[in-house]
């Protein structure tokens, strides 16, 4: 977005023709309201769950703020007459772009690195992931963001891609690239995703693509008042 109080970086490789990884945000009401997320199994019938999944994130979020409540209405929606029993990690978010707090639900995905000072992961309750189970209610988390912070979320085609001997990147080398970007004072959105991107590719080497590889940073720029 064309602002001074936020950057946004993402990016989307899918396995196969049909995806089933997504990542969306946009800005109601000097809030950023943001997701990623990763629909169980591949290819068309993945890719249409994730459609669906985005649709429904889109206009669910355009009049409920509270993370929590978005998810359970994705949820009851998604979890009735679910005859293919697909379903879908997700990490919702919203953040206020005045103030910096950061309010989350985090249904069943990865926990996302938060970049400070330091690194660390995200505290995440262990709730179900959406479509698995009608009326599940689902959890809301804070966490204060102050100028420069970064949260980098992802799919678990980053951690579990694998190289020619099915060796697994790992969450290790996650937070190994991020404190290197730390380090070298190269956390810009752009930056943390692109280094993350060259270090698995170097990883996996000529080995095949086997999941979708979604990497989603985002920096609050809004300086203390």
């Amino acid at each position: 977005p064309e602002r001074d109080d936020i950057d946004i970086f993402g990016t989307l490789k899918p396995a196969k023709d049909g995806g089933g990884d997504l990542f969306d945000f946009y800005i109601r009401d000097e809030k950023l309201i943001f997701c990623i997320g990763d629909v169980s199994g591949k290819g068309v019938p993945a890719s249409l769950v994730m459609a669906m999944t985005r649709s429904l994130f889109r206009n669910i979020s355009s009049h409920v703020t509270e993370p929590h409540l978005i998810v359970k209405a994705l949820n009851d929606t998604m979890a009735d007459d679910n005859d293919t029993n697909m379903f879908v990690t997700l990490f919702l978010g919203v953040l206020d772009l005045q103030t910096g707090l950061l309010r989350y639900c985090n249904a069943g995905h990865n926990s996302p690195l938060y970049i400070g000072t330091g690194i660390s992961l995200l505290p995440c309750d262990p709730n179900l992931p959406v479509g698995v189970m009608d009326g599940w209610v689902f959890t809301c988390q804070e966490k204060q963001l102050g100028p420069k912070d970064t949260i980098f979320l992802y799919t678990d085609g980053l951690n579990e891609a694998e190289d020619s001997m099915h060796a697994q990147f790992g969450d290790d080398r996650i937070i190994r690239v991020a404190a290197a970007c730390l380090a070298e004072n190269q956390v810009m959105p752009t930056t943390i995703v692109r280094k993350m991107t060259d270090a698995v590719h170097r990883f996996v080497d000529e080995a095949e693509q086997s999941d979708d590889l979604t990497m989603l940073a985002i920096k609050f720029m809004r300086n203390a008042e």
